[in-house]
């Protein structure tokens, strides 16, 4: 069935909902201040690789978008991200900004870059460049509905909560969810809009439902990697099974 513009943006939250209902364990144990420092390192190394990689995937959309002034947009994002000190602007790389978040909760700056990600997460990051390059360029571009359309809200948590239980952090390290926290409502809009604009054949809109849950799936691969190598071997029973019920 073919559904409005409203309609298919509902639809498409009710599946992100409906896929994880409840946050991951890492995520959880993250937000109640319960990961300890060599846990969070461990998350902190691992995520690095995506956000060291993402021209992979920002470059296939802008490759394949045939609307120059959507074409514009995505550049502007990809300014963002790979550094919009470039155009006289506060930030550099978002990558960047990680090493430095990486270097105020311990990990030392060339750790961080010559890291050998764990099986998983280098498997999640080729699923979602292979999700990316399949897809039609709309939902190419649509799969961002999952990570910026929640990042604002998302790295807003993860920064309170890593101001309130980890307070050893510096201040600054912490701008890496800062930016997000602001650039990634535009972004998530800028997503929103194109699937209103150009999903509106039901084929599509079934490829964008799809591809919305393989995006969902691909993030619950990383953290879920990250909780069986450095989390779950030193829980407790009773916090394991906290973790998994909440």
């Amino acid at each position: 069935m073919l559904l409005s513009p409203e309609q298919l943006i509902a639809d498409l939250e009710s599946t992100l909902r409906n896929r994880h209902p409840r946050p991951h364990p890492v995520r959880q144990l993250l937000l109640t201040g319960r990961l300890t420092r060599d846990q969070l390192q461990g998350w902190a190394r691992n995520l690095f690789h995506e956000f060291r990689n993402i021209h992979r995937f920002f470059g296939v959309r802008y490759q394949k978008c045939p609307v120059p002034e959507l074409r514009r947009a995505l550049i502007e994002n990809m300014i963002e991200e790979e550094g919009e000190d470039m155009v006289g602007r506060k930030y550099p790389s978002h990558a960047e900004l990680w090493v430095r978040f990486g270097e105020g909760i311990g990990i030392a700056r060339e750790e961080m870059i010559h890291y050998e990600p764990l099986p998983g997460i280098r498997a999640a990051l080729e699923m979602y460049v292979a999700l990316v390059q399949q897809s039609h360029w709309a939902v190419a571009i649509g799969t961002g509905l999952v990570f910026e359309g929640g990042g604002p809200k998302r790295m807003k948590e993860e920064r309170e909560a890593l101001e309130r239980h980890y307070p050893w952090i510096p201040a600054r390290a912490l701008d890496f969810f800062r930016v997000h926290e602001y650039h990634d409502e535009g972004h998530g809009n800028f997503c929103v809009d194109v699937i209103r604009d150009h999903c509106m054949e039901e084929h599509l809109q079934s490829e964008m439902r799809r591809a919305v849950e393989n995006r969902a799936d691909i993030m619950w691969l990383q953290n879920e990697s990250i909780y069986q190598a450095f989390v779950r071997p030193a829980l407790a029973p009773e916090t394991a099974r906290e973790a998994r019920s909440i």
